[in-house]
């Protein structure tokens, strides 16, 4: 089995508790970092508005 992206060895850095084998979550490196290109991609392609609402929510920590 491959090595999910969020195992650090010891524990989960995404859940609470560390069960890989019946994590719902579980990728590898490569589909995590494809994923979050994918989303970054669809966030650039929105207008400016909704672009900014979403760095600040999801970024910055801000609600509006």
């Amino acid at each position: 089995m491959d090595k999910c992206f969020a195992d650090n060895g010891n524990k989960c850095t995404i859940l609470r508790t560390k069960n890989c084998k019946e994590c719902r979550f579980f990728k590898i490196q490569k589909q995590a970092e494809e994923s979050e290109k994918k989303a970054m991609n669809r966030i650039e392609s929105l207008d400016t508005h909704m672009r900014n609402n979403i760095i600040n929510v999801y970024f910055l920590g801000g609600f509006r």
